[in-house]
């Protein structure tokens, strides 16, 4: 995979810092500053900074394509590659855990048009209970930021955080308890950079006196120091249970007690697919049209990015999904256990904990 490394190498060091653009407001958005009035100038400090609350591991990271797409890059994460994401020559992600499936920060993400009011409810919920957060404007809806005091184990994370976000109905990252056998994990785009697909960067948002959210700065150096200077880091509670440690007896939620055979083997997974919606449920991770066409979750099959959706849901008698690209298909349970990175062992026991849908 070839990537153009010359035009980001023209955001390097220069005297002591780099140049990041100053945009604001043409759009009438809020959210959204496109118009390039002139180059600024970032202190490196800043930029080490940001490195600090948005990246975790550096061995490995992501470009986005202009389709909105990543192509995974498996070389060291340089200074000068932020330097140039925050300059708006390339837009980087992040993965969120390393090769001891622990992270610094997790986020919710919430990809729909009311999304950034669902992240402003859930960011007043949780400093109603004393847990510090960052919010970020997006494209459709927004991205809460929770910094970690240290890096944690992702199950321990997930477990606490994940109640919330099924509540609200908004997705968790990282999206692993654990990373599988050669696997990256889920991705995340670095704030402040340019989004490959609308063209524009998007601020971080902060409480006002009167209780409105405003943006925190006009630019990428105004949003970017306030964040530096602002940010608190949390620590997960110690009475977080550990997934692993659940007993293969545990019961079995009401819902799913008519499908469970005492074997948990395959008829019980294909009794509880069949009693599921697969179009509503897969819904919830795809958008998916009125045929059940999307864009396919599994990007890491799509050498060039899924620019035309090539994965559809079928429902009826035979519910299943198939990616016309990677030629694959299956059930819901196959979905969740690629979507999700985990073995069928651990898909089954989160299904009887009632701790995936």
């Amino acid at each position: 995979m070839q990537v153009n490394r010359m035009r980001p190498l023209l955001a390097a060091e220069q005297g002591g810092g780099i140049w990041s653009y100053s945009k604001r407001v043409t759009s009438g958005c809020m959210c959204c500053w496109t118009e390039v009035e002139e180059m600024e100038r970032l202190p490196l400090d800043l930029v080490r900074g940001y490195t600090s609350l948005f990246v975790h591991r550096c061995d490995t990271y992501a470009v986005q394509q202009r389709d909105g797409s990543y192509w995974r890059m498996v070389e060291p994460l340089t200074m000068q590659g932020l330097c140039a994401h925050l300059a708006g020559h390339w837009t980087l992600g992040t993965y969120l855990l390393d090769q001891d499936s622990q992270c610094s920060f997790a986020v919710f993400d919430a990809d729909r048009v009311d999304g950034l009011t669902q992240l402003v409810t859930l960011a007043e919920e949780l400093r109603r209970e004393g847990i510090p957060s960052l919010l970020e404007a997006s494209r459709r809806g927004g991205h809460l930021w929770l910094h970690l005091v240290e890096a944690t184990p992702a199950w321990k994370v997930r477990a606490w955080l994940l109640p919330y976000a099924s509540v609200l109905g908004v997705e968790l990252y990282p999206k692993q308890d654990a990373l599988a056998p050669g696997g990256s994990g889920s991705l995340i785009r670095l704030p402040l950079g340019l989004h490959q697909q609308s063209r524009g960067w998007y601020p971080f948002l902060a409480r006002a006196v009167g209780g409105e959210w405003v943006s925190v700065g006009e630019t990428v150096r105004e949003c970017c120091a306030w964040a530096v200077a602002h940010v608190e880091r949390v620590v997960v509670p110690d009475a977080v249970a550990c997934p692993f440690s659940i007993e293969v007896a545990a019961s079995v939620p009401a819902h799913m007690a008519s499908h469970w055979s005492a074997d948990g083997g395959r008829g019980s997974i294909r009794a509880w697919c069949q009693a599921q919606d697969m179009v509503e449920v897969i819904g919830r991770y795809v958008v998916l049209d009125g045929r059940g066409v999307g864009s396919c979750p599994f990007k890491e099959h799509h050498h060039r990015g899924d620019r035309r959706p090539s994965f559809q849901v079928f429902g009826g008698t035979d519910p299943h999904w198939y990616c016309y690209t990677w030629r694959r298909a299956g059930d819901l349970f196959d979905f969740l256990c690629l979507y999700y990175q985990l073995t069928p062992q651990e898909s089954w026991e989160r299904l009887r904990n009632g701790t995936f849908l």
